[in-house]
């Protein structure tokens, strides 16, 4: 590892789990253990990763790219988008379901956290007309069988936006009102819309008019950024925003509900957007609560009445 007496990374200690049941013939250096080699150390990777995204390691980033500049585009520091400024991740905590009902949520929920990740350090190539394509690779980070949704995080104007949900079966982009708020956005930029919005399970749907703001997704400098409209909706949900066919195909992209993961053409290559399986099943448990609570505040109405 060349860049180990850099200084900036933080060597982690010993592999977690029974030493036993690891390979033998495998050591990373970067644990200073055995169990896999160091150059699929998944650890490693990221802190490279990060290193790379705050520009801490530009000599050994240009020393790669200086091999064949024929074929990659200049890199300027000016182009780098601006951090966001702030996170927002939920919009509502849902009410706690009771009996047998709660633990086999848990359940549901448990078993994605025990799936170890591992991943790999995109490369850079500039590449006009890339070709996009899924491999089972870009799967194996993921508990299976599953059906869950697929929830990204994006930058949404000046933040990180999480619980994010894309859907090609919308039509429409949709912002939900409480996340907008959180984004302390200017009421007056709201512009007047007609647009009709049905498909809420014919619940009543109180539209705030539309806006437009910058959408970034993926990683620099493999990432897009493009003006989306969104439709902002007085609504209830465990989303912060839908992502409909619109923005899909304006980005070209190709979504994947199996391998959780949406891919799409950029200047650099292909960038990739993946979904987070944990954050999906926590919607999906919110939406089922929040349902419960409509159920039996419907319940105790009628009886009410009765």
């Amino acid at each position: 590892m060349q860049i180990k007496d850099e200084g900036a990374l933080t060597f982690p200690g010993k592999l977690k789990g029974d030493p036993n049941k690891r390979p033998r013939d495998k050591y990373c250096r970067f644990h200073q253990d055995h169990g896999h080699d160091t150059a699929n150390c998944y650890d490693l990777k990221q802190q490279i990763e990060t290193l790379i995204r705050q520009g801490k390691l530009q000599r050994f980033v240009s020393r790669e790219r200086t091999d064949t500049p024929e074929e990659q585009a200049p890199r300027r520091e000016n182009d780098r988008p601006r951090p966001p400024i702030g996170d927002i991740r939920m919009i509502v905590g849902g009410t706690t379901a009771a009996g047998s009902s709660k633990k086999a949520r848990k359940t549901y929920l448990r078993t994605v956290h025990s799936v170890q990740l591992t991943g790999s350090v995109p490369m850079m190539p500039r590449i006009d007309n890339p070709v996009i394509n899924f491999s089972e690779d870009d799967a194996r980070r993921l508990h299976h069988p599953h059906d869950d949704t697929l929830v990204v995080s994006l930058q949404i104007g000046d933040y990180n936006m999480h619980r994010v949900l894309v859907d090609n079966g919308s039509s429409a982009d949709i912002l939900y009102y409480p996340a907008f708020q959180q984004m302390r956005i200017d009421k007056e930029r709201l512009s007047p819309t007609n647009s009709p919005l049905v498909g809420f399970g014919g619940t009543k749907v109180f539209l705030l008019d539309a806006i437009t703001l910058a959408v970034t997704a993926g990683d620099y400098p493999q990432q897009i950024t493009k003006e989306i409209t969104f439709l902002v909706v007085d609504y209830s949900s465990a989303y912060n925003a839908i992502l409909g066919r619109p923005t899909l195909n304006s980005w070209k992209a190709v979504a994947s509900t199996y391998h959780l993961m949406i891919k799409f053409p950029t200047e650099y290559g292909v960038g990739e957007l993946r979904g987070n399986q944990v954050a999906a099943r926590e919607c999906y448990i919110t939406m089922l609560e929040m349902e419960d609570q409509q159920q039996t505040m419907c319940i105790g109405k009628q009886r009410a009445l009765a």
